[in-house]
């Protein structure tokens, strides 16, 4: 199992996301990991590193609807291959203790995590 230099656990989950520039622009994506401190998701283009941004997150993964509205700033961007679009790598800004919480009951019945 490989450290994560934030010492969080990712865990590897595919939830709609949905990011909104300080623009009012609007870009769907799907989550490929998360964290309690920040997030991974997937878009059809790169972002502006240290751009703010607001992200939506839609989760069924635990058998309910869980929907989650938070605030983060981009640190990275890495192109996929094959035009498959963005990595985008997202800080967590004050997320939600609804969100920890839902990550941390997630962690504990995931079997594998990504990354601790």
């Amino acid at each position: 199992m490989n450290i994560n230099r934030r010492n969080q656990c990712r865990l590897h989950v595919v939830w709609k996301a949905t990011l909104t520039r300080l623009n009012g622009e609007q870009l769907p994506g799907s989550t490929d990991n998360v964290s309690e401190s920040g997030m991974n998701v997937i878009l059809g283009k790169a972002l502006v590193m240290g751009e703010p941004v607001r992200v939506e997150v839609v989760s069924k993964c635990t058998g309910q609807l869980c929907y989650f509205t938070l605030d983060g700033v981009i640190v990275y961007n890495h192109g996929l291959e094959s035009n498959m679009g963005t990595a985008v790598g997202l800080r967590l800004l004050d997320p939600a203790p609804t969100y920890i919480d839902f990550i941390q009951r997630f962690s504990s019945v995931n079997e594998q995590p990504l990354a601790c």
